[in-house]
């Protein structure tokens, strides 16, 4: 089948502010908290787990689209621009009549130690936005947890998206993030595993949905589950990922760090863009890696995110 698109993100879609500030604020040693802390950098953009990945495939040269909510206020109209500008596919955005967009502030300091506040609106995405030939024209299909759990409608449309997807022979990447801030709906995520090929997450989140205290444990029980493709991120350890039986871990890559928000959005765009070129489980770890690890070198949370040369270069020099 000839595909228009590479990869098809569906998820949250925030505007993201991003602010670099010297510390948190904290009480005094009479107990009066500080009225406030001033940062010295700031970025407005774009963001969310699924909208960073569509950015991140699109820079690194990929063909991505975007499906989520936003309102039809300021915040909601910069959005889109924005991802317009990126170069993603955003014809089936959902653009709610007088609800809000999805505001997301983090403030972190150079530490890299940040802390997040999020004023959610409405993530509904309905069947219309999902429509069959849609998905159909993509590789990948792409979707994120956090919407998987927001209502029963969109969570029906997502795992029907999910299906129609691997039917028509293209492939399913789930990244479940913090699902669990809403538990009662965590057998949503599991039924997504059921249609997943490739499952994206950090060491949190790999043992927090199999139930496993270990990391291996949960790799292997994701396995069993005939996911494909296990990426799992360690931080500053660095990625695991396994496949049919083998298991590779790639050490993190020495860089200089500015910001970690959104570094795992960056590699889950690498590790696509590099599972897409039809590269080896090594090559797809130093990839996403790498990618990872230069979006670091770049204050804010969307910012950074490189293009494909750029990744060749740095694995070059990185051996």
């Amino acid at each position: 089948m000839n595909r228009e698109l590479d990869v098809l993100s569906v998820g949250d879609g925030n505007l993201d502010v991003w602010m670099r500030v010297p510390r948190h604020p904290d009480r005094h040693a009479g107990g009066v908290k500080e009225t406030g802390v001033v940062g010295d950098a700031c970025q407005v953009g774009p963001g969310g787990a699924a909208a960073n990945v569509a950015q991140g495939v699109a820079r690194l040269g990929a063909r991505a689209a975007f499906v989520g909510a936003v309102g039809d206020d300021a915040p909601g109209v910069q959005f889109a621009n924005r991802m317009r500008a990126a170069g993603v596919d955003v014809s089936h955005l959902h653009v709610m009549t007088g609800q809000p967009t999805s505001l997301a502030c983090m403030f972190e300091t150079p530490d890299g130690e940040y802390e997040f506040y999020v004023c959610p609106g409405p993530r509904t995405v309905p069947a219309h936005c999902l429509e069959h030939g849609f998905i159909r024209s993509a590789r990948i299909l792409y979707l994120t947890g956090h919407v998987l759990t927001e209502d029963a409608s969109t969570c029906r449309n997502m795992l029907d998206a999910m299906t129609v997807a691997r039917e028509s022979g293209g492939k399913v990447a789930f990244g479940p993030g913090k699902y669990w801030l809403n538990p009662a709906l965590e057998s949503r995520v599991h039924e997504a595993l059921k249609h997943t090929d490739i499952i994206v997450s950090n060491d949190l989140e790999a043992e927090q949905i199999t139930g496993r205290k270990s990391l291996h444990g949960a790799v292997e029980k994701l396995l069993e589950a005939e996911i494909g493709i296990v990426a799992v991120t360690m931080g500053s350890r660095g990625c695991l990922l396994a496949s049919n039986g083998r298991v590779v871990e790639q050490p993190a890559f020495h860089a200089r760090t500015a910001s970690t928000v959104g570094a795992g959005d960056a590699f889950a765009s690498g590790l696509l863009y590099s599972y897409l070129a039809e590269e080896t489980l090594e090559e797809m770890a130093a990839f996403a890696n790498a990618a990872a690890a230069i979006k670091t070198g770049t204050p804010g949370a969307a910012e950074g995110l490189p293009v494909a040369d750029s990744v060749r270069a740095f694995l070059k020099r990185n051996g």
